[in-house]
């Protein structure tokens, strides 16, 4: 069975949330604090630093993502177009993309790491999915879908695509790894504010290091409707990204960010909450068959995280977040914590 799933580790979220967990890689060198160097015999080791995706192999890991991203088109009787995608729906087992004229969904099984073959195309002026089943300029409808593999591991869609007056056009998709890790944010800049919204993955890290490189004067990441992550491992190093320039995280009344979105939240310099938003928790899935809080505190699916946390919130309170965040709520529900959990772990400021 060819399967396109190389980085991430979706799971069948009933409110398609997605957070990931999975076998680690390590950086083997104990963190010495200062008094390791004055006194030799009062040497302190910390955690080892754990990374599935290590510090060192983000560079390559994000030309791979782009040179493959680059890879996605699609044809209609020989048109081709660029496609972005636009958001996943785990539980419908479609990916919704963006192209010129308007939306197309495709099958793909997040589980299984498979394409299949389901296709549709909706020609549209509207920006907004949801409004474009009543804004429909053509709906075009697959049959006949096939799915081939060539030697970049490129799935291939061929068929034919059928209108309301039964017209009919050949069409071809091309889609890889990099549409499941690739996440839908948006981001934009007004002033020393960059608002983000979407689904995190790779196209965010991008995004948020073109921010950081290009735009000094921005101070703040305000996140907007954050609905997860694709792949928390590339996440963690976009929260690296977001620390090391020292932004500053907001959410604001309207705010909705979950999962992953917390992740992110957490990494800011400073971080700002506004009473209104709504900031949602849960376990991932899955290790072994066993979702987080079902792992004992100490196995080392937890590593890469507990790295992570005590990044951004020290080394008892980022653990202690950690745990609570896979213990408030299953992996198919959310725990939107409360002003005074916000304080605890220092998410607000009293």
């Amino acid at each position: 069975m060819n399967t396109i799933l190389k980085y991430t580790c979706p799971i069948a979220l009933a409110i398609a949330l997605t957070a990931c967990g999975g076998s680690n890689s390590t950086k083997s060198e104990p963190i010495t604090t200062a008094s390791d160097l004055t006194d030799s015999s009062t040497t302190i080791t910390q955690p080892e630093a754990v990374y599935n995706l290590h510090p060192d192999d983000v560079a390559e890991y994000v030309e791979e993502f782009k040179y493959k991203y680059d890879q996605l088109e699609l044809q209609i009787d020989g048109v081709q177009y660029d496609i972005s995608v636009h958001s996943t729906d785990v539980e419908k087992k479609v990916i919704y993309a963006r192209y010129e004229k308007g939306f197309l969904s495709f099958g793909f099984d997040f589980i299984e790491g498979v394409p299949l073959a389901k296709l549709y195309v909706i020609e549209t002026g509207t920006e907004d999915l949801g409004a474009a089943h009543e804004e429909v300029d053509a709906y075009l409808a697959g049959y006949d879908i096939s799915i081939e593999f060539d030697d970049d591991d490129n799935a291939i869609y061929t068929g034919r695509l059928n209108n309301i007056t039964q017209q009919d056009f050949n069409v071809r998709l091309v889609i890889n790894d990099s549409v499941v890790s690739s996440g839908s944010t948006t981001l934009a800049i007004e002033g020393a504010i960059a608002t983000i919204k979407g689904e995190l993955g790779t196209k965010t890290y991008i995004q948020v290091q073109d921010l950081i490189n290009n735009n000094p004067e921005v101070t703040t990441l305000l996140l907007q409707t954050i609905t997860g992550s694709v792949d928390d491992d590339i996440n963690s190093h976009t929260g690296r990204l977001v620390r090391n320039a020292q932004l500053t995280t907001k959410v604001e009344k309207g705010s909705r960010i979950y999962s992953g979105g917390v992740d992110l939240f957490a990494s800011g310099y400073q971080r700002v909450y506004e009473s209104g938003a709504i900031v949602g928790v849960h376990s991932w899935c899955c290790e072994s068959g066993k979702t987080a809080d079902q792992l004992s505190e100490d196995d080392p699916a937890h590593k890469s995280q507990l790295t992570y946390f005590r990044e951004m919130l020290g080394d008892e309170l980022g653990p202690e977040f950690y745990f609570f965040t896979i213990n408030a709520a299953p992996f198919d529900s959310i725990h939107e914590m409360s002003d005074a959990e916000m304080s605890k772990y220092l998410l607000k400021d009293d």
